[in-house]
């Protein structure tokens, strides 16, 4: 038995397909990833690739990851979740109706954290944790109804910011 749960070990595999996939042709690389997960996952995963999105498909469910430049946010995506006023979208994770998209920004990392949390609230979410480990490097979550958001600021010295958005409606 894993110490990971299934989605947890299918996101790890996503990791392992992502480096696997990079230096094969697409019918070998949909064979390899789809062995590479199903071995990391202990069960069957069928893997299809469509451009920049792979979708990694189980009895459980479908995992979706989307890379590659000129990203846009996934459809349906609520206006009312903070995103920094200028970005990068860099991936979007879909997995057991959760949305992880990993964003780029510049700025200063304490600004779009108190920004972030600022807007958040004007848009009816209530803030239910709030921690800070230095200047570069925070994380927010939040509540709505049915429906929970983290984000996350981690900040360089150069004004580089990733900022990470995790979205999901409780079922």
């Amino acid at each position: 038995m894993s110490m990971f749960p299934a989605p947890v070990r299918l996101v790890l595999a996503t990791a392992l397909v992502a480096v696997l996939a990079s230096a094969c042709q697409k019918s070998a690389e949909e064979r390899m990833a789809s062995a590479a997960a199903s071995a990391a996952t202990g069960q069957d995963v069928e893997v299809q690739r469509d451009g920049d999105t792979t979708t990694f498909s189980t009895d459980e469910g479908d995992v979706t990851v989307a890379t590659g430049e000129g990203l846009s946010l996934p459809d349906g995506f609520p206006d009312d979740v903070y995103l920094p006023r200028e970005y990068t979208l860099r991936s979007v994770l879909n997995v057991a109706g959760t949305q992880v998209l990993s964003l780029s920004t510049r700025g200063d990392a304490t600004t779009l954290f108190n920004e972030a949390s600022a807007e958040m609230k004007a848009k009816g979410w209530t803030q239910t944790m709030a921690m800070q480990n230095d200047a570069r490097n925070a994380m927010l979550a939040f509540e709505k109804g049915e429906r929970n958001a983290v984000v996350s600021v981690n900040g360089d010295d150069d004004g580089e910011v990733q900022v990470g958005l995790q979205f999901r409606e409780r079922q």
